[in-house]
């Protein structure tokens, strides 16, 4: 590491760091400027990918809030799109939003629909390429998810949550301690969310942990004995749920 380079990491450590720390050729007031700006910079980041999260906390404690999570949580991209991955679980363990359980899950879905709108596009499985296959091969086929795609299991109203939130809404009352399994994925440039039955999330869940098209058939009966396989798929495939299939040559 050349001198150059070396200055650089000292000064980024000395912007990062959640303590002040002087730089040894920076003046303390420059170097507070950029300090500033990059937690600032940051906090506006949170606030673009939890507007939900801020309309519930309002924008004063949800201030508050990311401001405590910039400082425990540095970025370690230059994407600022990749930053706040874990805020959903800083929530979870933060004293003052204890009084809002369904918080966390808020945040949960929040992540999910930034992460997936801005996944890389992956080749998708189209009904061509199943019907390629030989009978005998679909059993050991494994089907990987989108790289959009998330499946969220939460005890609360997230649909709801979200619908409710949306801009110019019409604002019904729902229940919010309904549990359900929401699926988000990007169609056609725009995330989508959908919830799901318990038995199409558990062959989902399979399937993106690496399960065979059998195993993740046999999970989703354990759940419900009136599965649908082939609606689940068909609806899957319509909407682009599944990637490429690996192990699928015709």
């Amino acid at each position: 590491m050349n001198d150059a380079q070396r200055w650089q990491h000292e000064l980024l450590d000395a912007i990062t760091a959640p303590q002040w720390q002087a730089h040894a050729t920076l003046p303390a007031h420059a170097l507070a400027v950029y300090r500033n700006n990059y937690r600032v910079g940051l906090m506006e980041m949170l606030a673009l990918v939890y507007p939900i999260v801020q309309q519930l906390l309002g924008a004063e404690f949800f201030g508050a809030l990311s401001r405590e999570f910039v400082r425990a949580t540095p970025s370690h991209s230059g994407n600022l799109h990749r930053y706040g991955a874990g805020f959903a679980d800083f929530i979870a363990g933060f004293a003052p939003t204890a009084e809002w359980p369904y918080l966390p899950d808020v945040a949960r879905m929040e992540w999910a629909l930034h992460r997936g709108y801005y996944a890389p596009d992956s080749a998708r499985l189209d009904v061509a390429t199943l019907a390629a296959l030989s009978p005998a091969q679909w059993g050991a086929l494994r089907l990987p998810l989108d790289a959009s795609l998330s499946l969220l299991r939460s005890p609360w109203a997230l649909s709801a949550i979200h619908a409710y939130h949306q801009p110019g809404a019409t604002r019904q009352p729902f229940t919010l301690a309904q549990a359900e399994n929401l699926l988000l994925w990007r169609e056609h440039g725009r995330m989508q969310l959908h919830a799901v039955e318990n038995a199409p999330a558990a062959f989902l869940q399979h399937l993106q942990h690496g399960a065979t098209l059998d195993e993740a058939t046999t999970a989703a009966l354990a759940v419900a004995p009136d599965f649908a396989l082939q609606d689940t798929l068909l609806t899957g495939l319509q909407h682009g749920w599944f990637a490429q299939a690996q192990g699928n040559a015709p």
